[in-house]
């Protein structure tokens, strides 16, 4: 395989392009608008024999379809991505949709030209779901769906555009669901302008220092970043896909309460608060998320994560701050 990862540098790519690197699937080209800094080179250290970077706008049609066709791509992850949400999405709409959804329509039309590709698998999220009316009730990929922003929009439309090209090209393309990813890597950046909670939590337990948190009640299905990598690797390697979408996650709810509670054991310091405004890392109700019902993945692909929510802590905590991952003799126990 020759492996195409667009927004390879990002939080999720990144991940993405060390996790299929390290699986020995062929030379990975992680393809991102920035080039890589001295964090994204440590990580990538590792696996750097196997994995070059380059410069990338997905919204040039032309320079996406020319490096599909000169470096003889066979397989696309296509991750780049702009997440970002309410005032943001008004003011940069037009941003938005070139990059979410004009820029999977370019690499589509170039896929129908590029003779070696054989796979596109565009990377979607859990964000087209919205907020559950059920927050305990594993999520189908049949939904309901629920796509009151922007982002949902780009998302689900990107969706179906791949499941369209798929029929006109009759080569296998699909769309992965990811829920909320969390791990090492994450950062501020243009096209992602805030963190999550859980990386605010391991930032504060870093520093030894003490945190207010709200909304114990909210719950995601937490992932760790090894977990997808290994999903979308595992879709990558299989011979056929059945399905023009598949859910990838954890599999179960997590509260924002045992997530804390799983920091506290690691010494973190932390004390709750009712009202969320007074807190320095807080969950809110819009962000509840049912969890991915992740059958499909299962069954199809043969799919199974591995890191409970304290093994992805262990794991992450052992990384650096340059972002170098834990030595390779710690293995996840069973969830």
């Amino acid at each position: 395989m020759k492996i195409l990862v667009t927004g390879g540098l990002g939080s999720v790519g990144i991940n993405l392009v060390r996790g299929l690197a390290e699986r020995g699937l062929g030379e990975v080209i992680a393809a991102d608008l920035s080039p890589p800094g001295p964090a994204e080179e440590a990580f990538l250290e590792p696996v750097r024999a196997c994995v070059r970077c380059c410069p990338l706008d997905v919204r040039d049609r032309a320079a996406l379809a020319a490096l599909l066709t000169d470096e003889a791509v066979t397989h696309v992850v296509h991750a780049a991505a702009i997440t970002v949400s309410g005032e943001a999405e008004r003011s940069q709409a037009d941003t938005i949709v070139a990059v979410n959804l004009e820029s999977t329509l370019h690499l589509l039309a170039a896929a129908l030209h590029a003779s070696a590709l054989e796979k596109v698998l565009l990377v979607s999220s859990s964000g087209v779901y919205g907020t559950p009316v059920d927050l305990w009730r594993p999520q189908r990929e049949e939904g309901p769906l629920d796509l009151t922003s922007l982002y949902a929009l780009t998302k689900y439309s990107a969706e179906l555009f791949v499941a369209h090209y798929a029929g006109l090209s009759g080569k296998a393309m699909a769309a992965v669901r990811l829920p909320a990813v969390y791990g090492p890597q994450e950062r501020i950046r243009a096209s992602r302008p805030h963190t999550s909670a859980v990386h605010q939590l391991m930032v504060a337990l870093r520093a030894s220092r003490a945190v207010r948190v709200a909304g114990p009640e909210v719950a995601r299905d937490w992932t760790y970043t090894a977990d997808i990598a290994a999903g979308v690797a595992a879709l990558l390697a299989a011979p056929r896909w059945q399905q023009p979408v598949y859910n990838l996650s954890c599999g179960r709810s997590i509260s924002f309460a045992e997530v804390v509670e799983t920091f506290r054991a690691a010494g973190l310091q932390a004390t709750w608060v009712a009202d969320a405004s007074e807190a320095e890392i807080a969950m809110r109700p819009h962000q509840n998320r049912a969890p991915l019902d992740i059958s499909r993945i299962r069954q199809e692909i043969g799919y199974e994560p591995l890191y409970s929510l304290s093994d992805g802590l262990k794991a992450w905590q052992q990384v650096s701050n340059v972002g170098v991952k834990a030595p390779r003799a710690w293995q996840p126990s069973p969830p």
